[in-house]
């Protein structure tokens, strides 16, 4: 990943947005015999499980 992709992953964690790419890289290292989510998939779950966990991580 290049300093762009770095970048780019670095302002998504500081909003708290779900990082696809990185998901990728985790699934591939230790899912490798299952297939990923797709995208689309990916966000749903991942908006899922930050807003149904009961605790809101954000300041305001």
């Amino acid at each position: 990943m290049g300093w762009i992709g770095q970048a780019r992953s670095n302002v998504k964690t500081i909003f708290g947005m779900p990082d696809y790419q990185k998901y990728l890289e985790h699934h591939k290292s230790t899912h490798p015999d299952q297939p990923p989510m797709s995208e689309k998939e990916y966000y749903m779950y991942a908006l899922k499980n930050r807003f149904d966990s009961g605790t809101v991580n954000r300041c305001c």
